[in-house]
């Protein structure tokens, strides 16, 4: 019976035994296992051999040697297409390293003589239901088959900015969507959002228009928003918000820039100016969002601030205070004074920069 249609079971059966006269260390990508072993067809080849034939296949072989002198073997690389294959013939799939883990027993002469001496003498095979189905027409297979751990060793491998931003998008996309190309999506939303910034502050409704999002992409970008902003915020732990003003701007870039909707935020500091609450006081729409003096006195007084710094963004990207701005302003101010609460100042917050009302001369003293 011809290598390339035995079952699965026959293949399990014609995997050696390991010999393991002989450490070996760990080897990437590929290794030298000695002595040779005996393919399932009686003929001797080397590991080495076997492995370059896997190679042809896109399957990577290594080993790792346990202070016990045990032996486990890996196969790594597009190993997708052959998993039935890898299962039957004893494998286990190792979810963290992303690799087929063999003990004791090196797979790769009888997995190489199963699979053929190279992709495209098996690409006409068609109609089969067994496990070596799997790999049928593996030269032909698209291109974005191995992408993702291409794309993934890339990205270790490099510094900060090895990845442009759409590559950067389209990884964080494989943890939330499987066996699917991302790179189409991750343009997508670029192009809708303008930056990889304002896709992960985009509104879940927003986000959640893109065909192919899910509940698991939400979660994962809401989960890289409140972790950059918490990552920036460190900086203003425990030190005066005075002191630290660039710190300061940084974190509100980080949190309001990017939104596609008016956000207030009241920064309530102690009487070292040391922050005490960072609160969302109100969402509007693109261009308004209400506030009430009477609600922010009272929470001021609530948690026993001695001054308050207002901020709100502007989406349109225009940092200038509106006439309702300056009004607004004034009259918490006065609100805040008859408390004996300061309010330090009121930023507005853009992609193109900020304003500072105390630095425009419209609120001080």
């Amino acid at each position: 019976m011809p290598a390339a249609r035995r079952k699965g079971g026959e293949l399990a059966e014609a995997l050696p035994a390991a010999q393991l006269g002989t450490k070996h260390s760990i080897t990437s990508p590929a290794v030298s296992v000695e002595p040779p072993v005996i393919s399932s067809d009686g003929d001797t080849r080397s590991a080495e051999d076997a492995t370059a034939r896997l190679k042809t296949h896109g399957l990577v072989v290594s080993n790792r040697v346990s202070p016990e002198g045990e032996v486990t073997y890996y196969i790594s690389g597009e190993t997708h297409p052959a998993r039935h294959l890898l299962r039957e013939a004893g494998g286990r799939w190792d979810a963290i390293r992303r690799v087929w883990a063999f003990h004791q027993t090196d797979p790769s002469t009888a997995l190489a003589d199963h699979l053929g001496a190279a992709p495209a003498e098996r690409g006409a095979e068609t109609g089969s239901d067994s496990a070596s189905s799997q790999i049928v027409g593996l030269a032909n297979r698209p291109h974005y088959w191995g992408h993702r751990q291409r794309l993934r060793d890339r990205f270790l491998a490099g510094d900060d900015n090895a990845l442009p931003d759409y590559e950067l998008l389209e990884l964080l996309l494989f943890f939330s969507i499987q066996r699917s190309d991302t790179k189409p999506l991750a343009k997508a939303l670029l192009a809708r959002f303008g930056s990889l910034a304002g896709v992960v502050n985009g509104s879940s409704e927003q986000v959640a228009e893109f065909e192919g999002v899910n509940h698991f992409t939400l979660t994962l970008f809401k989960l890289a928003r409140i972790m950059a902003a918490r990552l920036v915020r460190a900086d203003l732990t425990e030190k005066p918000v005075l002191g630290n003003w660039d710190a300061l701007i940084d974190y509100l870039r980080a949190t309001m820039a990017h939104r596609m909707v008016e956000q207030f935020r009241l920064l309530f500091l102690d009487r070292r100016n040391v922050l005490i609450a960072d609160e969302v006081q109100q969402e509007g729409t693109i261009d308004h969002t209400p506030l009430y003096t009477r609600e922010v006195v009272k929470r001021a007084l609530s948690l026993d601030a001695t001054a308050i710094i207002m901020v709100h963004n502007h989406p349109s990207n225009h940092p200038a205070p509106s006439k309702p701005d300056i009004q607004m302003t004034k009259q918490v101010r006065d609100a805040l004074d008859r408390v004996g609460i300061v309010l330090h100042d009121h930023l507005i917050i853009s992609r193109r920069g900020h304003t500072s009302f105390r630095q425009m001369g419209i609120i001080g003293g």
